[in-house]
Parts: structure tokens; C-alpha cells; sequence
């Protein structure tokens, strides 16, 4: 074979390659977003650790997953959570629940900030998903405990149902904030049921 044989089959193999890589769509990142809840009108001294929180496993992926179905998960390539999902959570969770408590001192667990909590709040997320332009679902069961000697204060498990306002995925991830908003007001209610207010 040819030098100019080789030549044109390596700039056709090399234009394709090229053309292979423009047709690639580039990946777009999403983001829970935190809703910022009314004040609370009696704040709270009280401090608080939410986690540990487990995904379930199809959910422990980059890719955000939605439900063509009863039983069929879709995992888009190229629609990706901007972080760990189960960062996303805890976030959003955190500002709504220091919100409606009034206290800032909400942190992760386990949390690199070395801070003494007076209570803990564990949660294992079963649903946290649903259709892109459709219904979307938080199915969790949590548990309160006093970080102090370990007391289980109350148990619950919530089922959390919304509509997504649009059908893509900003719509998708704005429906899942909502759902999370709806537990974070629930969260609180139970804590400020076992902490008193301030005067």
C-alpha cells in the first residue's frame, strides 16, 4: 500500500473520529435547590446532625435517574447531578430545616466540623424519583434521636408526592427540591415537638 493510500485512509479515519466527537452531546449538571422557608417566629438553641442518609443503590450514580415505569429506570448519560446526590439532599435539608427551626447550627453527619449536636436525624430515602414531565415521589423513614446519650426520641416513615412543572430536567430537579421542602417542614415539626423555643 501506497504512502498516499495510507495518508488518505488516516485522514478519513481521523475526519470521522472528529465528526464522531462533534455529534456528542456535552453534559448538563443539575442542582437540588434549597427553598428558603418562612422564618421561624420562635427560634430555637438547638443544634442538629442530619444523617447518615441512604440512597437507594440505583440512585448512588452521577446520572439522574427517571421512571418510564412501574419497573423501567431510565439513566441519562449526559443529565448528571452537579455533585453526590446524597450531599444534594443533605444540603437542601439543612437550610430548611435551620430555617424553620432558626438556627444555623444544622451540619451533615458524619460532618468534618468537629461540633457537639444536641440532636440526630437519621433517614433512609426507599423512592426518590418519578416520570421527566410527570409525577415525581419521596418514599423515607426516619429516625430522631437525642445525640446525647443515644435515646430514640420518635420514629416515622412520610410519602411525599409532586408534579414536575415542565418536562425537562430543571423541571425534574425543581420538583424533587419541592418534595424535600415538604420533609425538611416535617423534620422541624418533629424536633421543635421535643425542643422548647426560646422566650
Amino acid at each position: 500500500m501506497s504512502k498516499r493510500v495510507i495518508g488518505r485512509v488516516a485522514g478519513i479515519l481521523l475526519s470521522l473520529a472528529l465528526a464522531a466527537c462533534a455529534s456528542t452531546p456535552a453534559a448538563r449538571f443539575y442542582a437540588l435547590s434549597a427553598v428558603t422557608p418562612s422564618a421561624s417566629a420562635q427560634p430555637r438553641d438547638v443544634s442538629v446532625a442530619l444523617g447518615p442518609i441512604d440512597l437507594p443503590q440505583y440512585l448512588e450514580r452521577p446520572q439522574i435517574v427517571t421512571r418510564t415505569g412501574d419497573n423501567r429506570l431510565n439513566v441519562d448519560e449526559f443529565n448528571r447531578w452537579g455533585g453526590a446526590l446524597e450531599e444534594e439532599v443533605s444540603k437542601v435539608l439543612a437550610r430548611y430545616l435551620g430555617g424553620r427551626l432558626g438556627t444555623q447550627r444544622v451540619y451533615g453527619y458524619p460532618s468534618r466540623i468537629a461540633v457537639d449536636t444536641d440532636y440526630r436525624i437519621a433517614i433512609e430515602i426507599r423512592t426518590f424519583d418519578g416520570a421527566l414531565g410527570g409525577d415525581v415521589d419521596l418514599e423515607v423513614a426516619w429516625s430522631l434521636f437525642n445525640d446525647r446519650n443515644g435515646a430514640v426520641l420518635q420514629t416515622g416513615q412520610s410519602s411525599y408526592h409532586g408534579n414536575a412543572n415542565g418536562a425537562d430536567y430543571a423541571a425534574y430537579a425543581a420538583a424533587l427540591s419541592g418534595l424535600l421542602s415538604q420533609f425538611g417542614n416535617d423534620l422541624a415539626a418533629a424536633v421543635g415537638a421535643v425542643e422548647p423555643a426560646q422566650p
